[in-house]
């Protein structure tokens, strides 16, 4: 669903928290299966044997450098989206701007 976000200022007060309630649960539902995501990863790869209920000291160093990589490479591309969304934002509102102009009284014929 691609919506302007000045059409939500439009929306009704209950329609706007409903569409916040909403916007939250999604964010906590896509943290939730980040976390999962880091600790299968990092599981599969640190720890070699499950011969004690504690990590060994290398395990514990191979999970602490796999979850600062995670999350090292989830904040850069979350930075590349931010960065791309913004450019796309930009080029609608030229866009915009141009056929606003182009349809202006007066602009043909120029």
């Amino acid at each position: 669903m691609n919506f302007p976000l000045d059409s939500v200022q439009d929306l009704p007060e209950d329609a706007k928290m409903a569409l916040g309630a909403a916007l939250e649960q999604m964010q906590v539902r896509d943290s939730l299966k980040m976390y999962n995501r880091l600790v299968e990863r990092c599981f599969k790869e640190c720890v070699e044997d499950m011969r004690s209920k504690a990590l060994t000291a290398k395990e514990e160093q191979c999970v602490a450098k796999c979850c600062e990589k995670f999350m090292h490479v989830t904040a850069r591309v979350g930075m590349r989206f931010q960065e791309f969304f913004s450019q796309m934002e930009q080029q609608a509102a030229a866009a915009a701007a141009a056929a606003a102009a182009a349809a202006a009284p007066g602009s043909q014929g120029k």
